[in-house]
């Protein structure tokens, strides 16, 4: 189980891309320039970032908070927040999570932020990816996780390995909730790399990531990351909306919200 503190101990920032492209239905899709940032968590270093933003736990212009993520509300800070995780995970997996934990997300802008999907990776002591999670937003303010393994594999996770689960959430109108997600994830020191790609009846009807290479954050570089990222949080929603209105006006078939699923959490689901 999870040992000792966890404290934050790298931040990087990242200038990417979002693409998000439907094949069916109706034919649809966008790419846009993106930001996002990786906090870094570890028991096993003292040091600290040095940093000005984003702002952790705080206030400010650019921060993230561990009040918006987890499985109910809280007001825990990232360091006890991370240590509930990682045993929630070890838990639910089975598995032994001493390595570092990374998160992959947007930042808050001015006190907003909308993530319809942040990443959290887990490590083992040897430092290798042993389990994604994938924390999932809609816009009607509920929230799901996919929890993806691979228990059998010797391979880490965020090398590309194909991983599969069932969708169980809410997330776009023009969509039901039944077929399957495909996960690929791709990181390393200065790239990350998150696919995911829906599937319904074996046909690929969506296609999605968020990529970007990773920097050390400065002064200098986050004055650059608002003058050309500023609005992002903000065009996040409209993209979400004005992609919901064309799609109308393409006749794309429209899909109630059903309740939400009882279980929070989607594990994977191995292939036969």
């Amino acid at each position: 189980m999870a040992r000792g503190r966890f404290q934050l101990n790298e931040v990087k920032l990242a200038w990417g891309m979002v693409k998000h492209h439907r094949a069916l239905p109706k034919a649809n899709g966008f790419t846009t320039g993106a930001c996002f940032v990786r906090l870094v968590f570890s028991t096993q270093s003292d040091s600290k970032p040095t940093h000005a933003y984003p702002v952790i736990d705080g206030k400010g212009l650019v921060s993230v908070s561990a009040h918006n993520y987890g499985f109910e509300a809280h007001t825990l800070k990232f360091p006890e927040f991370v240590c509930n995780l990682v045993r929630k995970v070890e838990l639910e997996t089975g598995l032994a999570l001493q390595g570092p934990v990374h998160l992959h997300t947007f930042p808050k802008v001015l006190g907003y932020v909308f993530n319809p999907v942040s990443f959290w990776y887990f490590h083992d002591e040897a430092q290798q990816c042993r389990a994604v999670m994938c924390e999932v937003n809609n816009t009607f303010g509920e929230r799901h996780f996919y929890l993806l393994t691979a228990p059998e594999s010797k391979a880490p996770l965020n090398k590309g390995m194909l991983l599969h689960a069932r969708k169980e959430f809410h997330v776009s109108p023009f969509f039901p909730v039944s077929g399957r997600y495909e996960f690929r994830f791709v990181s390393s020191a200065d790239h990350s790399l998150a696919r995911i790609n829906y599937f319904e009846e074996q046909v690929q009807q969506l296609s999605t990531s968020v990529s970007g290479e990773l920097m050390h954050p400065s002064t200098l570089l986050w004055g650059k990351t608002l003058l050309k990222y500023g609005w992002f949080t903000l065009a996040v929603i409209a993209k979400i909306h004005w992609q919901a209105v064309k799609l109308l006006l393409k006749g794309a078939k429209f899909h109630g919200k059903p309740a939400p699923p009882r279980q929070t959490i989607t594990q994977t689901e191995l292939e036969a």
